[in-house]
């Protein structure tokens, strides 16, 4: 009998353990300069549709604003002066640009709990295409310079990669982390408070991927086998990044683009890649601060490995238990 209680026992612990199975407090060194919050990033890739994200884990998170101060799009801090968004979050925008604002530093918006800044200007590239995508990156240059001296702003290491590796960054079956405050679903209403899900990178010739997409040298898909994790309208123009162990820093991958619908299991969605701009987001922002990272082909699988990590955990600690109430060990 007592051993069938702990049997039982045992089982509610597998079942309790497995939704945290691959939950992980991910640090970083600040010493870096770039991709490294106040607090440390939270994740459990296992949440289906993503989770609220840790108040300060994700400093460079930035919302757009329009007039009313409703939040349109996403962005990412770059610099003290300079965000990076999609271009087509600002195709519609109307002068003068100072009546856009973007909020920084808060995971609740729209409460101006973080810094409120108006725009300057916005520049967006020379080849964005509105029907196929390709090019959809823009920055915008604030009104004045984001206050570093808060410890609820950061911003985001860029990759530097080799030109000849360019197309293949990220890498293909890799995971990545979007965060924004879109929708939870296709067509429902945006959350107020940021959140954050674990895609992985699709290949371009998967048909989830192949249907949607139109340059794999620009764009790339990122998904999850049987959908249910995506990011959605609202999110376009944040970031999706990658944990590099070698830095201990966040770096980014992409740029929320387009997809259809939000989580579909047969449908990815894509995502500008950044690695070929980088010469062209340095020929805007000039020396403001930007800091890009040497990357290679290893430096995007630790996130992984570390998830992989805690289920190994759980199952050796089931494996134990087992011996010891069964006498497996006499």
């Amino acid at each position: 009998m007592l051993k069938f209680r702990s049997f039982v026992f045992l089982l509610v612990f597998i079942i309790y353990s497995s939704k945290f199975a691959e939950a992980k407090v991910y640090s970083c060194d600040s010493r870096v300069g770039c991709g490294c919050s106040r607090n440390n990033a939270d994740i459990n890739a296992r949440i289906v549709g993503g989770e609220v994200a840790v108040t300060g884990s994700w400093g460079w998170a930035v919302s757009l604003r329009d007039i009313s101060g409703s939040s349109f799009c996403g962005g990412t801090i770059l610099s003290a002066s300079y965000i990076l968004t999609a271009a087509h979050c600002l195709t519609d925008l109307y002068f003068p640009m100072s009546r856009y604002s973007v909020e920084v530093g808060a995971n609740l918006i729209q409460q101006n709990l973080g810094q409120v800044i108006p725009f300057s200007s916005i520049t967006m590239h020379p080849n964005y295409n509105t029907y196929t995508k390709e090019n959809d990156i823009a920055i915008i240059r604030l009104a004045r310079p984001i206050t570093f001296t808060d410890s609820n702003v950061a911003r985001l290491c860029l990759p530097e990669v080799n030109t000849n590796s360019q197309s293949q960054y990220p890498i293909v079956g890799k995971p990545l982390v979007a965060i924004g405050w879109g929708t939870l679903s296709s067509g429902g209403i945006s959350t107020y408070t940021l959140r954050q899900v674990t895609l992985y990178t699709i290949d371009s010739d998967q048909s989830k991927c192949s249907g949607s997409i139109h340059n794999s040298r620009l764009q790339f898909c990122a998904a999850v086998n049987g959908g249910g994790k995506d990011t959605c309208q609202g999110d376009s123009g944040g970031p999706i990044m990658f944990y590099s162990e070698k830095d201990r820093a966040w770096v980014l991958a992409g740029i929320t683009s387009y997809g259809r619908g939000c989580g579909l299991s047969n449908y990815a969605g894509v995502y500008t890649r950044v690695s070929p701009y980088i010469q062209w987001i340095r020929s805007i922002t000039g020396s403001d601060g930007l800091i890009a990272i040497a990357q290679s082909s290893s430096d995007s699988s630790s996130l992984s490995c570390k998830l992989s990590t805690s289920i190994v955990s759980i199952m050796s600690l089931v494996l134990c238990s087992f011996m010891i109430i069964f006498g497996f060990n006499q």
